[in-house]
């Protein structure tokens, strides 16, 4: 079996909410054989479509004509083979052909790619919902989109709030986060898991000015307080809170990874699938977690496609901890044919080979790529913020 071509597919895929969250494009990628046999993988990058496509462009040379079951040697011929082993761009790129591999692998010996791995350690797969709130600020709004969720079969939830924040210290808008993280304590009760995306928008300090509402709400982690290049920042961080630091998911190779172990940056990593060259390197993260016993949370607010992948990871590490839905109530969740479903708080994996989920490809074609639009942030003096 060779490979014959590389097919990306760009499907539009506006968030809903108040215009503070990214719309996108996903980019799915298929892989072709000389046999038939076609795999599915997923490269989407937030307002970086053009440059993952260009990125396969200068790849797809390195595996035309290989044996599409060589997944490691493929792997290293992508990332090693043109000098340049890249950042989270090449690393997205690699992964949907990454991804793509495993899958093929999967359907050609009849099998999950689950099981391809030692087998599952668990039955069904923890799970909690990101984007549910629409990025609200209104205590109302945030009450009555928490209560569809919680509707939905959801029990953990995360949030994120796209304020301008000032460095160190910033009275007003640290009110406004108190004030949306009771309402939703509120609403969803002492039992429910609530986390907390900081985009890597805080500097340590104020970090820890925040982190301190979410310790007093009993919050299950506070995901990128700092940026992740930031390790004395997050170190710090980790260090002051009396709850677990998260981060890991703009990363890409498992050096970095290793770096935030070693410097005990976080204690919860966050490997995204459709970043980090795909399921290898994000299984050997794991691994490598596993060692400082930390603990894995795939970060995978894309389509069901990711999803899906992360919970094949999710399955066979004895390390895991939750995996990041979207909320989708839409025609997005019916993009793959085995729509996800969440049962209290949980999702259970298929038994069929590969991935266990094919595009519905009449679906994709009738949601054209749209112009992919990111919010921007400034502070009232014009200065501008990490969005």
């Amino acid at each position: 079996m060779k490979i014959t071509r590389i097919e990306p597919i760009l499907v539009g895929a506006p968030t809903p909410g108040v215009g503070l969250l990214s719309n996108r494009n996903y980019l799915f990628i298929k892989v072709h054989t000389d046999e038939g046999i076609y795999g599915l993988g997923e490269a989407t990058l937030e307002s970086h479509d053009n440059s993952v496509l260009g990125a396969l462009k200068d790849i797809e040379c390195l595996i035309l004509g290989e044996d599409p079951t060589r997944i490691e040697y493929l792997t290293q011929k992508m990332v090693k083979q043109l000098f340049w082993k890249g950042g989270v761009i090449k690393g997205s790129a690699i992964s949907g052909v990454e991804l793509a591999l495993w899958d093929i692998l999967g359907k050609a010996l009849n099998k999950p790619v689950y099981k391809l791995i030692g087998g599952a350690c668990r039955t069904k797969i923890r799970a909690y919902v990101n984007g549910w709130s629409g990025g609200s600020y209104d205590p109302a709004v945030v009450r009555e989109n928490a209560l569809i969720a919680m509707a939905a079969g959801y029990n953990a939830f995360k949030f994120s709030l796209a304020l301008p924040v000032w460095q160190v210290n910033d009275p007003v808008n640290i009110k406004i986060i108190r004030k949306v993280s009771e309402t939703i304590r509120d609403t969803v009760g002492p039992d429910a898991l609530i986390m907390y995306d900081g985009h890597g928008r805080y500097d340590a300090d104020m970090a820890i000015k925040i982190g301190r509402i979410f310790e007093e709400l009993d919050f299950t982690f506070f995901e990128e307080p700092c940026q992740p290049e930031d390790e004395d920042g997050l170190a710090k961080v980790a260090s002051r809170l009396d709850i677990p630091v998260a981060t890991g998911e703009r990363l890409s190779f498992l050096p970095e990874f290793k770096r935030l172990l070693s410097n005990k940056c976080a204690s919860i990593i966050q490997p995204d699938l459709g970043h980090s060259c795909g399921f290898g390197t994000a299984l050997k993260a794991a691994h490598l977690a596993e060692a400082f016993n930390a603990f894995i949370a795939p970060h995978g607010p894309m389509s069901p496609v990711v999803t899906t992948v992360s919970m094949h990871l999710d399955a066979v590490i004895p390390n895991f901890l939750i995996q990041e839905r979207l909320f989708l109530n839409d025609w997005r969740n019916n993009v793959i044919t085995e729509p996800i479903k969440v049962e209290d708080g949980f999702i259970t994996l298929n038994d069929k080979p590969g991935w266990g989920i094919e595009l519905d490809e009449e679906l994709c074609k009738a949601h054209p790529a749209e112009s992919p639009y990111t919010p921007q942030l400034f502070r009232p003096d014009g200065a501008v913020c990490d969005w």
